[in-house]
């Protein structure tokens, strides 16, 4: 099971939690439910987010539907969430809002 920060609990590392997401500490996670009126937006969201996983290097845990894309980053090697994957977090909450290019 894992455990969930509350906004006001403390932090995992020095780095704030990116706005809209989840924190959990076993395993040190993100997540998120980006919700999207149809499914031709979910898909050019999920396109974003390929692009930036490979500029970025770093491949959530992505589940979706036709209106939805939960995305979960987890720290690496069982350790904290770093600054790397918030900085993803924060750039993946930019681009849910983009339009389609």
């Amino acid at each position: 099971m894992t455990d969930v920060i509350d906004e006001e609990d403390q932090m995992t590392t020095d780095t704030p939690r990116p706005d809209g997401w989840m924190e959990g500490e076993r395993p040190a996670l993100l997540f998120r439910r980006f919700e999207f009126a149809a499914y031709p937006e979910a898909r050019a969201f999920l396109d974003r987010l390929a692009c930036l996983s490979k500029e970025t290097g770093l491949y959530p845990d992505l589940s979706f539907s036709r209106t939805y894309v939960n995305v979960t980053v987890y720290g690496s090697s069982g350790e904290a969430v770093g600054a790397a994957a918030r900085e993803f977090a924060v750039r993946a909450g930019v681009l849910a809002t983009a339009e389609a290019a």
